[in-house]
């Protein structure tokens, strides 16, 4: 998968050298974009969550899709982690100084039903995106 967006980036499958990238900003937005989680005591929280992390991202069942530089596809600007089947995203991040761009709308399919992890600002654009998204954190 590879499409170019306005000349100034792509989008792409993830590949193994993304792991760590995708596993890290995954568990720091997860940590402090909801103040639930950011109850826990961090080191608890990142022992324990970056198992579902992990799972989520070898999961052959799910796919990861990442937006880069064009010119440099080695510089994520942002990813989505989604079903295969296209039904669910299980999590979508943008870089901050990337936002505001369409670039989450491109890394989030039209068929996008539910949504297994949501933080406080992922509730308040799904309101005025997808507002019949379903936030089920059982999906597996």
């Amino acid at each position: 998968m590879s499409d170019k967006f306005d000349g100034l980036y792509s989008i792409r499958s993830a590949t193994p050298e993304d792991r760590n990238f995708v596993l890290k900003s995954f568990l720091l937005g997860l940590y402090y974009g909801d103040s639930w989680f950011s109850r826990i005591p961090k080191n608890i929280f990142m022992d324990n969550y970056k198992r579902a992390a992990v799972m989520l991202f070898d999961n052959p069942g799910n796919l990861v899709v990442i937006a880069c530089l064009s010119e440099d596809p080695q510089v994520i600007l942002g990813y989505s982690i989604l079903s295969a089947n296209g039904e669910t995203v299980h999590w979508v991040y943008v870089k901050q100084s990337w936002r505001k761009r369409g670039i989450m709308t491109r890394l989030i399919p039209q068929s996008v039903q539910n949504t297994t992890h949501l933080t406080e600002l992922g509730s308040t654009i799904i309101k005025k995106l997808k507002p019949n998204l379903v936030f089920n954190p059982f999906i597996t």
